[in-house]
């Protein structure tokens, strides 16, 4: 017979078992084999460590598992912060000034100022319109004189001191101009036209020679800007010998054409000829590209550079020119790339270096942008031109103040020729630093120069700063209407300044007008934002505010001004939404503080009660820390050594909190801080005469303490750690039990909540489950006040008997009601108004929400009779009873003996 698989295999196995066995039993050749001895083990007397001394009385017996853990006092309070002051808000940017990341250069204090008045745009456009009532001057008088200069030639007559006005057609042979010069009019002809002062008409043109017997003395044509203009072109002959004069010319030009259009191309016509007269060189272009910069003419700016052939066309300049144009037209890259061609091309060209920094520096990239400068800064002595020393020094200040360093833009402002002040330059670092007075003063300076309208901006951000509210009102129109490229920025200080008096409305119209005329300006989305959060539309708020940072992340306020409305949102919320709101509250306050450029009060201040907030009660009390250490006085640490103390007795350090508040009474006696120092310590004292009974219900028999009352089977039992109803009444009626001897006088009475939860057998539309408390009348087993809350007929439900008021009965509307879900009950006690001892008023609260309130004149500090709290279940004869009862939990106020 053939051995199969299976027993070849088993065969191996006992053969291999046995191999090993008998390898264990053999001694190993040449070792030690171990012989373990006995030994007798000596027991150590226990030391006795009594618990009590004889003298303590008889010992009693504890039942853990029978009796709920004794009554402990309650968790420290919670207690509200100091008065904090609302949160600053960032004034109008100028421009040169702090970039979005510095933005804390320019807080403003945020509170809003009542009971301001301002006339709106259309009363004041219609007080423009109506003039002055004045009396017509004689024609004689100087002002007449004068207006008729600025529009008539004149013509004075010898032996005559006053001139006749009118119009000198011509002077036959000689340039009107220079017939202005000449003293001797015996050899010519001068025809003119008077004008009649009287009928304010013109004659006919009458000659005036040799023959007449009036004489002409001299001649003064009218003082209009195309005679101004044409005199100073004259004084300037067209060749290569005067062209510093004709640069002067030009500069000259430039100014007049921010009065009149027409000039610019004048000033492009002495710029050819500068060029014509200079072939070869790049001079002259310069001067062509600065007036078509200067007049806006992006199209002649890129025809100008695209035409430039030969050498010069790989040259810094063109590269810079480029760059310019394209940075314009929003071609970012690409004006990058020409703009760094040029410096490569310039190394040692001031004007390419600057052109660099002030790219970036409004791409907002100010740190990146220093490096430039300051080769720009190191190069400027090539510069030969004035006006090229002054925008190479003007792009330095600008980086300097970007980053918030007022003192080196100060210093910069050294390196500017000394016939070329900057006014407007020195207003903005006045501004940036905080010093009002300075900067407007610099700013009316400025507001006749170059730079005209940005200094009517910053006027009226100056006033504004300054509280002049109608003038800053004004100021900002003016600017609206004379610089369009100025007007979101105008639109956007009227924004601030109606949301600073509280008229949000108004604020809101102005602000979405700026963002219509710039929808990419990060401070606009700011100030939307935070005009929306002050008028409580928080989704709106956290929209604006999240647009301000996806274009600017680093905008610290915007920052902040999120923390705040996510704490708003807290406010207002429950749950998971609620827990979400607080914990980004607490990141964005402390992202703000990392991002900002320096230590801030503020925002320690800030990011250390949202932190408190999140249950960070570590972290907040570093913020605080922080905070104190950082401010300046005594006065800015008031709020940060107050909130230190909260944090203290939250974390149940009451010693030394009570200790931190009690210096307060240092301070005066109506000083706001000592007067909530001395409220917050008598709360605490206040707090510390209540106490806790709790009962989680974790044994197997529920003892004395919860008498229970019977319907047969139907009793309260515990469960899987909680107190169960269950079974089926025999009749109709109520089986409950309540924490016998909880509340001996009802004064002590505070709070009683429990978590209640029906199971799978419980009617979904019928009976009444819930918890009540209650008083009775002496001895007659009649309530006196009664309140119920719970379930009934399946809604949620409350009702409130008071001896003294009529019945209230009312099912409560809780939106996401879960019929199957666990219920949080709470009755709470508080006092009504300052009269804390006579008016008291019983809140409901479902699922940590209050859902109801309502006086009760049963119940106040003089009632001493019992108060029961007690577990129900209601329902008809044959109902089911599936109710689960848990986490009892009773507030009441120590027993004094007196």
């Amino acid at each position: 017979m053939a051995i199969r698989k299976e027993q070849v295999l088993a065969l191996l196995v006992l053969g291999i078992s046995g191999w090993i066995y008998s390898g264990l039993g053999a001694e190993v050749a040449g070792g030690n084999k171990l012989s373990p001895k006995r030994l007798e083990y000596t027991a150590t007397p226990v030391v006795s460590a009594p618990l009590a001394g004889a003298a303590e009385g008889k010992f009693a017996r504890l039942e853990l598992f029978a009796e709920p853990r004794e009554t402990r006092a309650l968790p420290p309070r919670e207690l509200a912060f100091p008065a904090h002051a609302p949160l600053s808000v960032t004034a109008l940017p100028l421009e040169p000034g702090p970039d979005y990341a510095h933005a804390l250069l320019l807080r403003e204090d945020g509170s809003m100022v009542a009971d301001v008045v301002v006339k709106s745009s259309t009363e004041v456009a219609a007080a423009a319109a109506e003039p002055e009532a004045e009396a017509t001057p004689a024609v004689g008088a100087g002002q007449n004189r004068e207006q008729l200069a600025k529009t008539y030639d004149q013509l004075f007559f010898e032996g005559l001191t006053a001139p006749n006005y009118g119009i000198v057609d011509e002077v036959v042979g000689v340039n009107r101009y220079d017939a202005e010069k000449m003293t001797d009019f015996s050899s010519v002809v001068v025809r003119f036209r008077q004008y009649s002062t009287t009928t304010g008409k013109t004659g006919a043109s009458v000659n005036y020679d040799q023959n007449r017997v009036q004489k002409v003395r001299a001649i003064k044509l009218a003082d209009t800007l195309r005679n101004e203009v044409a005199r100073h072109v004259r004084e300037v002959p067209a060749d290569a010998a005067h062209n510093n004069e004709r640069g002067q010319l030009i500069t000259w030009l430039l100014g007049k054409a921010r009065d009149a259009a027409w000039v610019y191309d004048e000033a492009l016509q002495q710029a050819e000829i500068y060029t014509q007269s200079n072939p070869g060189t790049l001079d002259g272009l310069r001067w062509q590209l600065r007036v078509l910069q200067a007049k806006g003419d992006l199209a002649g700016e890129f025809a100008l550079l695209e035409g430039i052939a030969g050498d010069q066309r790989e040259s810094a300049f063109r590269y810079e020119g480029l760059g310019l144009v394209k940075a314009k037209l929003g071609l970012w890259s690409d004006a990058e790339q020409d703009l760094r061609r040029a410096v490569e091309l310039g190394r040692n060209d001031a004007r390419a270096h600057a052109s660099l920094a002030s790219f970036l520096v409004a791409r907002g990239r100010s740190r990146e942008a220093m490096a430039p400068a300051l080769r720009a800064e190191q190069s400027l002595g090539t510069l030969a031109e004035a006006n090229d020393k002054v925008r190479a020094v003007r792009a330095i200040v600008s980086c300097h103040l970007a980053l918030g360093e007022i003192e080196a833009a100060r210093t910069a402002m050294a390196l500017l020729p000394g016939d070329r002040a900057q006014p407007y330059l020195a207003g903005c670092i006045a501004y940036a630093e905080g010093d009002l007075a300075k900067a407007l003063g610099a700013f009316r300076q400025a507001s006749v120069g170059e730079h005209g309208s940005a200094a009517l901006l910053g006027q009226a951000a100056v006033l504004l700063r300054q509280q002049q509210w109608q003038d800053a009102h004004d100021g900002f129109l003016a600017v609206a209407d004379q610089a369009p490229l100025l007007r979101h920025r105008a639109w956007a200080g009227l924004a601030l300044l109606y949301q600073r008096i509280g008229q949000y409305d108004q604020s809101m119209q102005w602000i979405d007008r700026a963002l219509e005329a710039d929808p990419q300006d990060p401070y606009c989305h700011y100030l939307r934002g935070r005009t929306l959060r002050l008028q409580g539309q928080l989704a709106g708020a956290q929209e604006s505010l999240t647009s301000a940072l996806a274009l600017r992340d680093d905008f610290v306020p915007a920052v902040a001004e999120m923390a705040a409305v996510q704490s708003a949102r807290a406010e207002g919320a429950r749950g998971e939404e609620q827990a979400t709101a607080v914990l980004w509250a607490m990141r964005y306050g402390g992202r703000a503080v990392d991002l900002a450029f320096r230590p801030e009060v503020e925002l320690f201040e800030q990011q250390g009660r949202y932190q408190f907030a999140a249950g960070s009660v570590v972290d907040a009390k570093a913020s605080f820390e922080k905070a104190r250490d950082t401010a300046p006085d005594d006065a800015a640490k008031l709020f940060a050594k107050g909130a230190l103390a909260v944090v203290d007795y939250s974390r149940g350090q009451v010693d030394d909190a009570v200790a931190a508040l009690q210096r307060f009474s240092e301070l005066p006696k109506d000083a706001p801080m000592r007067k909530w120092a001395e409220e917050t310590v008598q709360a605490i004292d206040d707090h510390a005469q209540k106490e806790m009974l709790e009962d989680r219900f974790e044994r197997d028999d529920l003892g004395g303490i919860w008498p229970v009352e019977v319907d047969g089977g139907l009793k309260a039992q515990t469960k899987d750690n909680r107190l169960l109803f269950k079974g089926q009444f025999t009749k109709a009626g109520e089986v409950s039990t309540e924490r016998s001897g909880a509340v001996q006088r009802s004064r002590n009475f505070l709070a009683v909540g429990i978590t209640m939860q029906f199971g799978k057998d419980q009617p979904r539309s019928a009976g009444f489950a819930g918890l009540r408390i209650e008083t009775q009348k002496g001895s007659t087993g009649q309530p006196d006040t009664q309140v119920m809350v719970g379930i009934r007929d399946g809604k949620p439900h409350v009702r409130i008997v008071d001896s003294r008021e009529e019945p209230k009965v009312k099912d409560l509307d809780l939106p996401g009601f879960d019929l199957a879900a666990p219920q949080e009950l709470e009755l709470r006690l508080v006092p009504r108004g300052e009269q804390t001892l006579r008016a008291f008023a019983i809140q409901v609260r479902w699922n940590g929400i209050l859902q109801w309130e309502q006086e009760l004149k049963g119940l106040g500090g003089s009632s001493g009779n019992e108060l029961r709290t007690i577990l129900f279940v209601q329902g008809s004869k044959g109902s089911a009873v599936d109710v689960a009862f848990d986490d009892y939990r009773l507030e009441r106020r120590k027993e004094i003996t007196r």
